[in-house]
């Protein structure tokens, strides 16, 4: 497995981990402890983020051997497209649900800025193997 393989590996490996581990733990503390905030469609929030953070690593490595030097670029755009669609994802929530939808809400950003988190480390993690191999 080359090096590329490997970070790629680790860090599906670590996404996948974090986000079954905080999305089974907060929605099993949100319907065993607080059940008046559990919502029925909780589980969509950590499966949106997870395909997000999916899509943004394969973005990211391809934009990453094509124009590493570009690739900060790249990492902004995905934040802002990652936003847009958030919003979205919101918006058609509040539109064709509308229930809970300021648990859903508050849930949403907690996810989103935990997202964030991972953005930057995965960025870090880039950044460090641009410079190592230059």
């Amino acid at each position: 497995m080359g090096k590329y393989n490997r970070l790629r590996f680790r860090l599906l490996l670590f996404i996948t981990g974090v986000y079954a581990a905080v999305g089974i733990s907060l929605g099993g503390l949100l319907s065993t402890i607080w059940p008046q905030y559990y919502f029925a469609w909780y589980p969509s929030i950590p499966i949106y983020f997870y395909v997000v953070e999916i899509m943004m690593l394969v973005v990211l490595e391809k934009a990453n051997r094509k124009q590493p030097d570009n690739i900060v670029t790249c990492y902004m755009v995905t934040r802002l497209i990652k936003l847009l669609t958030t919003v979205i994802f919101l918006w058609l929530y509040v539109v064709l649900i509308g229930t809970h939808f300021k648990y859903f809400g508050l849930t949403l950003m907690l996810f989103y800025f935990m997202n964030l988190a991972f953005e930057t480390y995965m960025f870090y993690l880039y950044e460090k193997r641009r410079m190592k191999n230059k």
